[in-house]
């Protein structure tokens, strides 16, 4: 199956910009694309996305759904699937043989899948939610865990067996309570953190670029963006407040 995300208009039909995503029916796809579109397509096993779709309890992502071939995904929902494939791709850059390590296609598909799946839009008569009382408690232990892992690697996947849960309860948990996704809440957490240790780091012996790093940034340039996105300022300019 080869999941694809365009920037612009095919010409079999129209899409919205920045927010469509086609390919789920495993057959061919030919499309013209005007002069500065952009493609990003992402091949995924059939059967590794029907695997974490049960998962996910999202028992709406049928074969009616596959008919359709496409989606269009909120552009927040993008925004994050493209901000995670940034980082992917910075880690690559920053490290070549990062991706040839064998866990890593693992830990990359128990990352991405689900955080696909996570931004299709669920069906209105979909069985996949929580009850409030139970998502509200299992969010507050999933904060806590999140708050003591900023300086560690931690996956969705992992966050969820930590917690004896499961991935779909831990999305919608998260974006219910916090309006993001349990993955973009991590970041948020780190990209706090990162600006706590600027206000009182020892300019002359720790860098910005190894604060982020300490918090799992590893593109300075992707960082500094994010940053800047978030608190209106540089991180040079935090230290200077």
């Amino acid at each position: 199956m080869g999941i694809t995300s365009i920037t612009e208009k095919t010409s079999h039909h129209p899409v919205k910009p920045q927010s469509n995503v086609f390919g789920f029916n495993n057959t061919e796809a030919h499309e013209i694309f005007p002069q500065g579109g952009a493609l990003t397509q992402i091949v995924i096993p059939i059967e590794t996305f029907d695997t974490y779709a049960d998962q996910l309890q999202r028992h709406d992502i049928d074969d009616d759904f596959r008919s359709k071939n496409h989606v269009n995904l909120l552009p927040t929902g993008m925004k994050e699937i493209k901000d995670y494939l940034k980082q992917i791709l910075a880690l690559a850059i920053y490290n070549p043989t990062w991706l040839q390590q064998p866990h890593i296609e693992q830990l990359i598909s128990d990352d991405f899948v689900p955080l696909l799946i996570s931004q299709i839009p669920i069906k209105l008569n979909s069985k996949s939610f929580v009850k409030p009382s139970r998502r509200a408690k299992l969010i507050i232990q999933a904060e806590k865990q999140i708050l003591n892992s900023l300086e560690k690697p931690l996956t969705l996947k992992q966050l969820a067996e930590n917690l004896g849960s499961s991935s779909s309860a831990l999305s919608y948990g998260f974006k219910d309570l916090f309006g993001m996704s349990p993955m973009r809440y991590i970041k948020v957490r780190r990209l706090n953190a990162v600006r706590q240790h600027l206000k009182v780091r020892d300019r002359k012996r720790i860098t910005i670029a190894r604060v982020a790093n300490q918090f799992g940034f590893w593109s300075l340039g992707h960082f500094i963006r994010d940053y800047q996105a978030m608190f209106g300022e540089l991180p040079s300019q935090t230290e200077q407040n």
